[in-house]
């Protein structure tokens, strides 16, 4: 997989999208903090993986995942949120998550999951470095 993998991470949490932003360099990230934003980009944009939290101000990762599975039944969907509910879990992967990881609990496991997903080898990512060398399109 080239370096410029699109990635959509949908997250109400401004910071989260920063820190997240740092630490996805190599890909072409772009972060909103609304399911309709993100389904608006679907339209427009081919993502070859979809981070979101589960709980978005104006739906549950259920409905995009459901959403997504119906245009893009490959790609790739990490659920990357604080709802460790066993529930949420379930729904989401019954939806057609790829893997549920929960904040912060699973942090360093983030990374590699992206590359896995993204077909990436394994790499040994320097989290403690944060700065970005650009910055990702943002729509909230």
């Amino acid at each position: 997989m080239n370096s410029l993998s699109q990635i959509l991470y949908i997250d109400d949490d401004v910071e989260g999208c920063g820190m997240m932003s740092a630490w996805l360099q190599d890909y072409q990230l772009i972060t909103t903090g609304e399911g309709r934003l993100a389904k608006e980009l679907m339209q427009r944009t081919r993502f070859d993986l979809f981070i979101m939290d589960y709980y978005l101000p104006d739906m549950q990762a259920i409905e995009l995942c459901t959403y997504i599975r119906s245009i893009s039944p490959r790609v790739p969907i990490l659920i990357y949120s604080a709802s460790g509910r066993r529930t949420d879990r379930d729904a989401a992967m019954a939806a057609g998550a790829t893997k549920y990881l929960t904040k912060p609990n699973d942090l360093d496991k983030i990374i590699p999951e992206i590359n896995r997903c993204l077909g990436r080898p394994r790499y040994a990512a320097a989290l403690a470095d944060h700065r970005p060398r650009r910055r990702a399109a943002s729509i909230f």
